[in-house]
């Protein structure tokens, strides 16, 4: 299998020259090469990496999948943390088991099991040998065009978790076929294989979905369509400014939205306010690097834009329940 830069559904072919060699799913052992960390962004003090140990710029990908195998037993079966700025991860573990570390907290795992990764989440794993599976690779602004089209498959994504599934389900076989499908489309030139290639990628999210709110109801998403395409524009303002502590009439002005327009959309969309969504990322970033960092509590506030440390130890407990010192010594110790 190979990494492919693909333009799904944008008009465009898909790019099928410089691509790096990778596997095809499957238990064989793959070949080993040399670990190799590029594409990483040197401006923050937490490692970024837009596929770890993979080499090539992987601007132009919307989608990828290969092996776990691949990735894991370069790495001796242990994937430091580290976290993707432009991509959104599902390990599919069809045998095995393990411990996913993500965002400071850890979830030991029994395959079945799917384990979500949100863009710029800080995550690690350690798998039992010859783990089998998948990895899922998605461009953040892919589905942020495909929520905008089925604004539930934000709920997916909406906290970084395992899912677990039961090996008699027919969700487990739906998965497995519908991610090789995928595998063979993206490797095709036959008419419509892009077309195929996404149905594949929603299949998966469908039973994603449903697993996920089993015994739940669903939550209404209808009026959600017209909304998404506000909230993605504000989701991407937030990421680029959220360190430059602008205030919610800030981003509303420079969206050309009123506050209460904004307020409407985000909990159409997400069922979340503007100012929670935008605190919740503040409180990430404050997160990772009070625990995958050595800087100081002041250092932090003042990389988060924050002018008097006082006042972010004050804006940390107020939402997290302790303050930033107590929470780095409770996570390390």
């Amino acid at each position: 299998m190979t990494g492919r830069p693909l333009k799904l559904l944008t008009g465009g072919a898909a790019r099928r020259d410089d691509r790096p060699t990778m596997r095809s799913p499957s238990t064989s052992e793959p070949k080993r090469q040399p670990a190799r960390f590029v594409g990483s962004d040197s401006g923050s003090p937490i490692p970024r990496f837009f596929l770890y140990g993979e080499e090539g710029s992987t601007e132009q990908w919307l989608v990828n999948v290969e092996s776990l195998a691949l990735r894991c037993a370069q790495q001796g079966w242990k994937i430091e943390p580290h976290t993707h700025p432009r991509f959104a991860q599902i390990m599919f573990v069809r045998s095995g088991r393990g411990v996913m570390s993500i965002e400071g907290q850890s979830f030991p795992f029994t395959s079945p099991v799917a384990l979500i990764v949100p863009c710029h989440s800080v995550h690690a794993f350690e798998y039992e040998i010859d783990t089998d599976g998948w990895v899922l690779t998605i461009a953040e602004h892919y589905l942020r065009e495909l929520a905008g089209r089925a604004p539930e498959i934000e709920e997916i994504w909406r906290s970084p978790r395992p899912i677990a599934f039961t090996k008699e389900q027919q969700e487990v076989a739906d998965i497995r076929q519908a991610l090789l499908r995928l595998d063979s489309e993206l490797d095709r030139s036959a008419p419509g294989c892009l077309l195929a290639a996404e149905a594949c990628l929603l299949n998966v999210f469908v039973s994603l979905l449903r697993q996920n709110q089993a015994g739940q109801e669903a939550p209404a998403a209808s009026g959600a369509g017209g909304h998404a395409a506000l909230v993605a524009r504000f989701r991407d303002l937030v990421e680029r400014r959220y360190r430059e502590g602008l205030s919610l009439t800030d981003f509303a002005a420079e969206l050309n939205v009123t506050v209460s327009r904004l307020r409407t959309a985000c909990l159409a969309v997400t069922g979340e306010t503007p100012i929670k969504l935008l605190h919740d990322r503040i409180i990430a970033e404050a997160k990772r690097n009070l625990l995958y960092s050595d800087m100081s509590v002041a250092q932090i506030a003042y990389w988060l834009g924050f002018e008097d440390t006082s006042y972010f130890s004050r804006f940390f407990h107020r939402l997290c329940g302790e303050p930033p010192a107590r929470f780095r010594v409770g996570k390390k110790g």
